[in-house]
């Protein structure tokens, strides 16, 4: 009885040195907004990934996505990071206006909220396609507020 005992107390002792001591610590899960929009068989997607800290928001890196068939290369991504605005105009606190090609792409940012959370924020894409046979068309949408 007292042999076992001990080997208890010995694994429970090696749990909580390999548990507490030397392991890494816990990381957080990716918080992020994403929205889609549509133009016929084209589409173009975005995640704005953030974390919290001190009271607010930052927006750290921003991905996008476009997709279709014979899509050219000459595409724009406009990018805005948005405060909700209840009384009038939602207020823009970044943009971003970029070429674009195919597929994906992305960029770190540093998009700090107020402190305190205000009023919420949102994230809008608008994605211009470049068409076959030179035209051009957009798509627009918003992610859920955080």
């Amino acid at each position: 009885m007292k042999r076992m005992q001990r080997i208890g107390a010995a694994i429970a002792a090696i749990t909580f040195v390999a548990s507490g001591t030397f392991a890494a610590p816990a990381q957080a899960a990716a918080v992020y907004l994403e929205t889609e929009c549509f133009y016929g068989k084209y589409r173009a997607s975005l995640r704005a990934y953030y974390y919290t800290t001190d009271g607010r928001h930052v927006f750290n890196r921003i991905n996008w996505y476009s997709s279709g068939p014979n899509l050219g290369t000459d595409n724009t991504v406009r990018i805005r990071v948005r405060e909700h605005k209840p009384w009038g105009p939602d207020w823009t606190m970044k943009e971003w206006k970029l070429k674009t090609r195919k597929g994906s792409g992305g960029r770190s940012i540093d998009v700090r909220t107020k402190k305190w959370y205000g009023y919420p924020y949102h994230v809008d894409l608008a994605f211009t396609f470049d068409l076959p046979g030179n035209s051009y068309k957009t798509c627009k949408s918003r992610t859920r507020s955080a």
